[in-house]
């Protein structure tokens, strides 16, 4: 089923599939933990049951590091499955930008512009937050 799997970022060195497991317990039944260098895929039963974990885990510590939780990719070659923005996309104009080169979701630049914002859902995810702003 589409949507079952899970990405974790920036994912400690020093986590093990047991810390992956009680970092994700309550959310549902797991099929499969496979965790690689730095990142790693964890597989749900039920698509609602990942939902829930990109929703309310994204940002939170594991293993002292702020991972971020999204909905994997297709696992069907990197550029992805119809509609998913492969490599040379015209979803992403032509060429996609890697990561580090600014890529839709990279990471924030340092900048003088300051904005507060007060009283938000301490279940919004930044995502939310910043498509609203």
């Amino acid at each position: 089923m589409s949507g079952c799997r899970v990405f974790i970022g920036r994912l400690s060195p020093h986590a093990r599939e047991r810390d992956v497991e009680k970092f994700f317990k309550g959310y549902g039944r797991i099929r499969e933990i496979n965790l690689k260098n730095g990142f790693g895929f964890v597989e749900f039963d039920d698509h609602r049951d990942a939902d829930d974990a990109v929703y309310e885990l994204n940002g939170k510590e594991l293993c002292s590091e702020r991972v971020t939780i999204e909905h994997a990719r297709s696992r069907r070659g990197r550029g992805g499955g119809p509609g998913m923005g492969g490599r040379f996309s015209p979803r992403f104009g032509g060429y996609r930008q890697s990561r580090s080169g600014g890529s839709r979701y990279g990471p924030p630049v340092r900048t003088e512009h300051r904005i507060i914002v007060e009283n938000l859902s301490s279940r919004i995810s930044w995502q939310l937050c910043s498509a609203i702003l």
